[in-house]
C-alpha cells in the first residue's frame, strides 16, 4: 500500500488534487444526499489519510474515510426508505 500511495502522492504529485476532489465530492454528497458521491469522496481521500496516519500525532486519520463509508451506508438505507414511502 505504501508503494501505491508513494506513486500517487509523490511521483504523480496528486496530494492536493485528491484532497480538493475529496472535499468537493463530500460537499456535493452532503447537499444531494448521494451515497455514490460519498463513496467517491472516501476513495479520493484514502491515499491522503493513509499518508497522514504515518505521522505520530495523527494515527486516527486513517479512519476518516471509514466514517464517510458509514455516511454513504446511511444515505443508501435512507434512500430505500424514502422510495418505499413514496409508493
Amino acid at each position: 500500500m505504501e508503494a501505491i500511495v508513494g506513486v500517487l502522492l509523490g511521483t504523480l504529485g496528486l496530494f492536493y488534487p485528491l484532497l480538493l476532489g475529496a472535499i468537493l465530492a463530500f460537499v456535493y454528497a452532503l447537499l444531494k444526499r448521494s451515497w455514490v458521491w460519498m463513496l467517491i469522496s472516501a476513495l479520493l481521500l484514502y491515499p491522503d489519510a493513509w499518508y497522514f496516519s504515518g505521522y505520530p500525532p495523527f494515527p486516527w486519520v486513517k479512519w476518516v474515510p471509514f466514517m464517510q463509508v458509514i455516511l454513504a451506508l446511511m444515505f443508501y438505507l435512507n434512500r430505500n426508505k424514502t422510495l418505499k414511502s413514496n409508493l
